[in-house]
């Protein structure tokens, strides 16, 4: 015969057990899944997540260069493409402005070049996190815009 009763407070324990423990593992399935590594890969380490790999991942949803803009959308419209590539590939912030500046071409580049130099070149340039550089970029918009 099987027992049809149920026992509210072992119930209201297993619910409370499982919603503690759903953040840890929601975060576990994405750390999997953001590295690739999950069972069928036990026991084999990852490889190092690099530059070049990122720049790999990154050239595969092929990015659209950025040259100038003629209106502060433009940049907007950009930054929002290449937020939403980072998304896709789990992105590490640590990479983002990196991969980004990848795709200046033209007037951006030049104006990259200059600004990080002025700043401190590469020194500087590990310092600045991906909302530094979605400002920076609309400065570089406001700049050529002002200059037309």
């Amino acid at each position: 015969m099987v027992n049809t009763r149920t026992d509210t407070d072992l119930s209201a324990a297993v619910q409370n057990a499982l919603q503690a423990l759903l953040p840890q593992i929601r975060e576990e399935i994405r750390k999997e899944f953001r590295t690739g590594s999950g069972s069928s890969n036990a026991g084999v380490n990852p490889p190092p997540v690099t530059i070049h790999t990122w720049l790999e991942r990154f050239n595969k949803q092929k990015p659209h260069s950025f040259e100038k803009a003629t209106a502060p959308v433009d940049a907007e419209n950009w930054i929002s493409h290449m937020e939403k590539i980072f998304d896709v590939m789990g992105c590490e912030d640590a990479f983002k402005t990196r991969l980004a500046v990848y795709k200046f071409e033209g007037n951006a580049l030049a104006w990259w070049k200059a600004y990080k130099q002025a700043k401190g070149g590469d020194t500087w340039l590990v310092t600045v996190t991906w909302a530094d550089f979605t400002t920076l970029n609309h400065l570089m918009c406001m700049s050529y815009t002002d200059v037309s």
